[in-house]
């Protein structure tokens, strides 16, 4: 498995999710968000043969921190005193992922390239500062099965988007 960390870009959006009808307004640490992150992330995998699939496993984890941040500044959400990092709890969530850049360097023999599965990384937990509960179904990224035959194939890059639906989790500060 690769862990990918460099980024062509990045997009957010970030709004409150609306109430059905008739729903009491929660409390402010309570409110449902939908977050989208979109963008491409850098990959370089090369393939190894003209005869078999190397087969991978890539992750990465876009910024979350930013769209965060701004609701909570744009919203006017108080910031527990206790609170030393934000997290995001999903509730519900549709990921996509797709070849975004390949390259064949030579005659191509046999080239192939695919992206044949996406999935969450592992949920993970964490305190949160207002509760002082345990929360889980944090974010923490999302794993991509690729696939390149052709040993001077590529694939360079893959572009995601990905829509969450949860809520902002304001975690203890570490001593």
């Amino acid at each position: 498995m690769h862990v990918l960390s460099r980024y062509w870009g990045q997009n957010w959006l970030i709004t409150p999710a609306a109430l059905a009808v008739n729903e009491q307004p929660p409390d402010v640490y309570e409110q449902r968000w939908l977050l989208v992150l979109t963008g491409v992330v850098d990959a370089s995998i090369q393939g190894n043969s003209p005869h078999q699939w190397l087969h991978d496993t890539v992750s990465f984890l876009p910024d979350t921190i930013s769209p965060l941040n701004y609701a909570i500044d744009h919203y006017g959400i108080p910031r527990p005193a206790t609170s030393g990092s934000l997290a995001f709890s999903v509730d519900q969530w549709a990921p996509f992922a797709s070849l975004s850049s390949i390259f064949d360097a030579g005659p191509s023999d046999n080239a192939g390239f695919a992206v044949d599965v996406w999935r969450p990384t592992s949920f993970t937990e964490v305190g949160d500062a207002v509760t002082g509960q345990v929360v889980g179904n944090i974010f923490g990224g999302i794993d991509v099965d690729v696939a390149v035959r052709d040993s001077d194939a590529w694939i360079y890059r893959i572009g995601y988007s990905i829509t969450l639906l949860g809520r902002i989790v304001f975690t203890p500060q570490i001593p």
